[in-house]
């Protein structure tokens, strides 16, 4: 999405400022001397450490670590001092990597371990640390690369530009928007949970849509669905919706995880989700009807329940679970109760002890079928 007014390059700020406070990497797409570094720098004003690496001044040691040769012949690999000070620092950080564009093949490639592990050579970078890196489009980068797609799935892409307005106001006033960054909200956990039974319910009724690596180099090197992205997508919808930004955020956000086309029809799916509350649906299993209602919602609402117990697991929560996927089976269809009811009964899931409600039987076909048949205990 083009940022071209004040209210894009807002969103466009906020979407950034929740990928860098949720520690989910994040690549700012945006020509040169638009303003992308100094955004990043300007959380040192909020008490933030940046360190920022200059891609271009760069080689694959600066990230994987030199190797050092000890006393007793052993090598090991000494971290550059850009970690180090992320290690000293003891306070939230950024890792900025400035020109990634120009990264070559083997120095993305030195990068995935930080991006991934945290590690730099020997070192370990704590978890206060966010990665962010700001990349020129390849056609106008200087010895620009195209990303791999390795590469590609480790960030967030976000299209950075800097309107005139925000641009005449900053030279006027001499005050340039700062990076706004966040404690983990209240309620965080909850909406993850929430957010990625959405997710697990889309996938389920879009399978296609799991990992989608494009076949062009071009778009290989933007936003693309896999298992990561995906996960990258919930973590940053649920931050969003417990900050209470706007939805654009929300899509920008989507969109930088797995690219529009896909991000336009999960959000377009998940909005139309009108989920039952599953503590409601525990509380009263009697009462819960699931008649006439879609294959892919019934999988969603018995999911948010397998979360509901999973987040305060007790007895009687698990056997009205159960009871709920076997209510859903009789009322609507086995199919996407089998999933969740399976679930339900691995070992590590259900209570020690706890008896097995009658109403499993409507499953014994399927879970015969499986090997999958419990037994009493």
């Amino acid at each position: 999405m083009a940022v071209t007014s004040r209210v894009d390059y807002e969103h466009t700020l906020q979407a950034l400022g929740i990928c860098v406070s949720a520690r989910v990497p994040v690549l700012l797409w945006g020509n040169p001397g638009e303003g992308k570094t100094a955004a990043v720098e300007s959380a040192r004003s909020l008490g933030w450490h940046v360190e920022t690496v200059i891609i271009t001044h760069s080689e694959p040691s600066d990230f994987a670590g030199l190797p050092v040769v000890g006393p007793d012949g052993t090598v090991s690999l000494a971290p550059p001092a850009w970690a180090r000070r992320l290690v000293a620092a003891g306070r939230p950080s950024i890792a900025f990597f400035d020109e990634f564009s120009t990264a070559s093949p083997s120095l993305q490639a030195a990068a995935l371990r930080p991006l991934t592990h945290y590690e730099v050579g020997a070192l370990q970078l704590p978890e206060t640390v966010a990665f962010v890196a700001a990349a020129n489009p390849s056609d106008v980068a200087a010895a620009g690369w195209e990303l791999a797609a390795p590469t590609t799935s480790r960030f967030i892409h976000l299209d950075w530009a800097l309107p005139l307005e925000v641009y005449s106001d900053g030279l006027v006033s001499g005050r340039w928007p700062s990076l706004p960054v966040h404690e983990v909200p209240l309620g965080y956990d909850r909406r993850l949970a929430d957010e990625l039974v959405l997710v697990a319910g889309f996938l389920r009724a879009r399978e296609s849509q799991l990992s989608v690596i494009p076949k062009d180099a071009g778009a290989r090197g933007r936003a693309f669905p896999t298992p990561r992205t995906w996960s990258y997508a919930a973590r940053l919808v649920a931050f969003a919706k417990s900050l209470g930004v706007s939805p654009q955020v929300h899509r920008l956000l989507v969109a930088g995880a797995v690219g529009d086309a896909v991000a336009h029809e999960y959000l377009t799916w998940s909005a139309a989700q009108d989920l039952p509350d599953p503590e409601v649906l525990l509380g009263d299993v009697e009462a819960a009807s699931f008649a006439g209602m879609r294959a892919d919602r019934v999988f969603v609402t018995l999911q948010s329940v397998h979360a509901a117990v999973s987040r305060d697991t007790t007895p009687d929560r698990w056997v009205a679970a159960v009871r709920l996927c076997a209510r859903a089976a009789q009322q609507a269809s086995l199919d996407p109760a089998v999933p969740v009811v399976r679930s339900l009964l691995r070992p590590e899931v259900r209570p020690e002890g706890t008896p097995m409600p009658a109403d499993i039987s409507v499953f014994a076909p399927a879970l015969a079928l499986a090997g999958l048949l419990p037994t009493a205990r």
